[in-house]
């Protein structure tokens, strides 16, 4: 594309996009209002449908479970990009008090997964609305189950990712900082995970006295949480300060190693002398690093006590990497409509969670960016998985031509790849 022609799309991307903001926001309160976990997302899908009617897009339904498919195709001949957009909520209680708080007891868009979809609703709306001029064609993959990671997988095997093999996905994520602006990376995004259960047993069942393995695997736990030098932060200024590292001061965070270790207080009975082991890394050596050291405390712990344990393996995930050429080739599309005082480069990963979205990276080159979706003067904080999560909805508009602008900034990078 011309300078000329870049400029041409961003303003219309910015025209179609004010236009329809007042309906996405109407969109967004729906969903929140109407959040289904993961594997039930039965009404989710029939409503953004509903919503997607009348752009000339070609459906494919259920594929893995309750996700669907819709293809903006401007020519056939052209390459196609493709959006990943989750749609699934949490089991958590929603505490705000606004008009659109959810109406499901134990229920909530905690996640901002409602802000996902709905920005893929104003992508294929505002991308739609050009559809003369679009160098591509579009596939939206409106994915269930995330949350259960097992989504990603599901849309893959159901042909999400197949007639035609998008040359490249993207993705996002809202997150707790300022509405307006996006973060980024062009390597390491989000950590994958390793999962283990321990499995304390007496080496002379005569020899033990009851709570005995509870108890040591009480302790084994909290002394494999007490490795953490890393910790999620849980307020709006720990928050901020956490961005600020990645962004400024990330050597060491560039090495993190994150552990988790738990009982189960519910079943006690059926926990005995078990509990779970989790580790998120940066690399496959500190991950090999963080199993040594849960091992060399469970051989301390055992060893004291006369037990023996065992780690079995229970589910891993990759980490979500940038592709960087993907990433360097859409960015200046980026720079160009939200503007680059907007953009925040990160050096360093966020450690803390997972995402399934690494499955569709195995296949083809991908990307995803932090979307800000707080305004704290407002109350809007944007703090994930919490019963208070909500987030300024100017982050819908931000959202849409971000993901609008970075599907036409790959077209080079789909050329390249042809």
């Amino acid at each position: 594309m011309s300078t000329m022609r870049d400029a041409e799309l961003i303003q219309r991307l910015h025209q179609q996009a004010t236009v329809i903001y007042e309906d996405l926001r109407l969109i967004r309160r729906h969903l929140h209002q109407f959040p289904e976990l993961s594997g039930a997302e039965i009404h989710t899908t029939a409503y953004l449908i509903e919503n997607l009617q009348g752009l000339g897009l070609a459906f494919k339904t259920n594929p893995g479970g309750h996700g669907f498919i819709a293809d903006l195709i401007s020519d056939p001949s052209k390459d196609t990009l493709a959006l990943r957009v989750d749609m699934d909520a949490l089991p958590i209680h929603e505490v705000n008090q606004v008009p659109y708080r959810s109406k499901i007891p134990g229920v909530m868009h905690a996640c901002g997964h409602d802000v996902h979809s709905a920005i893929g609703i104003g992508v294929a709306r505002a991308l739609a609305g050009m559809k003369e001029n679009l160098p591509i064609n579009i596939r939206f993959i409106f994915q269930p189950e995330e949350e259960e990671i097992t989504g990603a997988l599901n849309m893959i095997h159901a042909g999400a990712l197949e007639d035609p093999v998008p040359k490249a996905i993207w993705g996002l994520h809202v997150a707790p900082f300022q509405s307006g602006k996006i973060a980024w990376t062009d390597g390491l995004f989000l950590s994958g995970f390793e999962h283990y259960l321990a499995v304390l047993s007496p080496q002379n069942e005569n020899d033990l006295s009851t709570g005995v393995l509870g108890q040591i695997a009480q302790d084994s736990s909290e002394a494999i949480l007490a490795l953490n030098h890393w910790h999620l932060p849980l307020t709006w200024k720990t928050m901020q300060a956490f961005w600020q590292t990645m962004q400024h001061d990330p050597d060491e965070l560039r090495q993190f190693i994150i552990y988790d270790a738990s009982t189960n207080p519910e079943e006690p009975d059926l926990w005995e002398g078990q509990f779970g082991v989790g580790i998120k890394a940066a690399t496959p050596h500190l991950y090999q690093e963080a199993l040594a050291q849960i091992q060399e405390i469970l051989d301390t712990k055992c060893d004291s006590s006369a037990l023996t344990y065992r780690l079995l393996p229970m589910g891993a995930m990759d980490a979500v990497h940038n592709n960087p050429i993907l990433m360097a080739t859409a960015l200046p599309a980026l720079e160009r409509v939200i503007g680059e005082e907007n953009l925040v480069k990160l050096n360093a990963a966020f450690p803390f969670n997972c995402e399934d979205f690494n499955y569709y990276t195995k296949y083809i080159p991908g990307a995803m960016i932090w979307l800000g979706a707080a305004d704290p003067a407002g109350g809007k904080y944007a703090m994930l998985h919490t019963p208070t999560f909500d987030v300024d909805e100017t982050c819908l508009l931000t959202g849409t031509i971000a993901m609008a602008a970075l599907l036409l900034g790959s077209n080079n990078f789909s050329q390249k790849n042809s």
